[in-house]
């Protein structure tokens, strides 16, 4: 009995709204994609965005070649045999004693051009790293640029519609009193242009949503034939700009900064090191071989024995090196001043790219003022006409002409928007808090080490 009483109370509550059950979909229907938010996207972008895939392989590329500079300075061990006959004098044969099994261990102590090489393939990593840093700030600002292209051009798609509404409705309404005598061929002809012309804005904006869902395809890796649903408006995950100095702010978060001061000073070091002219190598050797008796070696020396064991250290002074030291020590200076020249060069195109970007974002802030008062204008001039009309006191001619006029603010403004977001977000991402802003935290490319 609680059982059925149980059921109807349920059913009376579906009945009237008030607890709703998921119905199932429809049989052949199926259910859409997932809507893409802005931070998904940025995430999928920095996992598969070709271009920043491909600065990441050539980052990988230097840091093996700097591992494989330094690995100069570590211990080596060999385990080799040298099988081979002498006559007379015993004698080294393709450089190495005649031995059943030997064991050396080697170990470069100290070498000013092997140094010199580990700090110059330091500085290439450094190099690369910025570049990947740039890429990967690159990334998320395209990848912001093309999801809130996205998101406009679906409103402009709605406007442009209800331009070719109105536009169709004055071609109709001038066509019919054409034919009564009232409006001229001219008339019409005006009015057939006006809607072509609307339908022309409706294929530009439908084919601008297209291209740019394909390039956002592209940068998050997105099957080509695949919908995609946007989340939400992209303005509302940009914050808005704090109030801080711009110029020392980027210049403390600059990547490519980072990465040219850290390359000086590895280059630093580089060309000191090759700027030591008489600076000693010294390395260190310790062997084992065992020796056979086919070599007739018992003949030569009399206190030998199967086992050899030698251990020493050598130490060699560059007297004449064939122009190699001034060359290298050129080569060194040379790559130096290029850094330094780099790092000069970018302070100066940074300090100019946060006042533009100022500037833009000034100009931007004041566009996207004056379209919405012209937008409320417009729709304040919609309302009026629409209340004549209902009086019978206004044209539905007037209404249409003002549908158009509304319709045009309403693309100026959505544009507008999108250009106050974007110059917005790239002067946060001089900043260096774009990424902090869609993510939460930046992402290893953009880390500092």
């Amino acid at each position: 009995m609680n059982e059925i009483r149980m059921r109807n109370l349920l059913a009376l509550l579906v009945g009237i709204g008030i607890f709703a059950l998921p119905s199932p979909p429809a049989r052949g229907q199926t259910e859409g994609p997932p809507p893409l938010t802005l931070r998904m996207a940025v995430e999928l972008a920095l996992e598969r965005a070709p271009q920043l895939a491909a600065v990441r392989a050539e980052s990988e590329g230097e840091r093996a070649s700097a591992r494989l500079a330094n690995d100069a300075y570590h211990p080596s061990a060999w385990i080799s045999t040298n099988p081979g006959y002498t006559y007379g004098m015993p004698g080294t044969i393709v450089g190495r004693v005649p031995s059943i099994a030997s064991i050396e261990i080697r170990q470069t102590i100290y070498d000013p051009l092997r140094r010199s090489a580990v700090y110059q393939a330091q500085a290439r990593v450094s190099e690369v790293e910025g570049t990947v840093a740039r890429s990967c700030q690159e990334t998320i600002e395209k990848v912001l640029a093309a999801y809130a292209r996205c998101w406009v051009d679906q409103a402009v798609s709605g406007t442009a519609q209800r331009r070719v509404d109105a536009a169709e409705a004055i071609r109709r309404r001038v066509e019919a009193l054409a034919t009564e005598g009232r409006r001229t061929e001219l008339d019409l002809e005006r009015a057939k242009l006006q809607s072509a012309r609307a339908r022309q804005k409706l294929l530009n904006a439908d084919s601008d949503r297209d291209l740019d869902l394909l390039e956002l395809k592209r940068l998050i890796g997105w099957p080509g034939s695949a919908p995609i649903v946007l989340a939400a408006d992209p303005d509302l995950a940009v914050p808005d700009l704090p109030n801080s100095e711009n110029l020392s702010a980027a210049r403390a978060a600059d990547p490519q900064l980072h990465s040219l001061s850290r390359e000086v000073e590895l280059l630093g070091h580089s060309a000191r090191l090759e700027s030591k002219r008489y600076a000693p190598v010294i390395e260190a050797s310790a062997q084992y071989q065992r020796l056979g008796k086919y070599n007739d070696y018992d003949k030569y020396f009399l206190t030998f024995t199967p086992d050899s064991v030698a251990v020493g250290v050598s130490i060699a002074i560059p007297v004449f090196t064939g122009g190699r030291f001034d060359d290298g020590r050129a080569r060194a200076r040379a790559r130096l001043e290029q850094a330094e020249a780099q790092r000069a060069a970018r302070e100066s195109d940074l300090e100019l790219a946060v006042r533009r970007a100022e500037a833009d974002v000034s100009r931007a802030t004041a566009e996207k003022s004056l379209s919405r008062r012209s937008r409320g204008i417009e729709e304040q001039a919609l309302s009026a006409l629409q209340m004549l009309v209902r009086e019978g006191r206004g044209e539905l001619s007037d209404l249409d002409e003002s549908q158009l006029v509304l319709a045009d603010a309403d693309e100026d403004s959505a544009r507008a928007d999108l250009n106050s977001l974007l110059e917005r977000a790239r002067l946060l991402s001089l900043r260096g808090e774009l990424a902090r802003a869609l993510l939460g935290a930046d992402p290893p490319c953009l880390a500092h080490e």
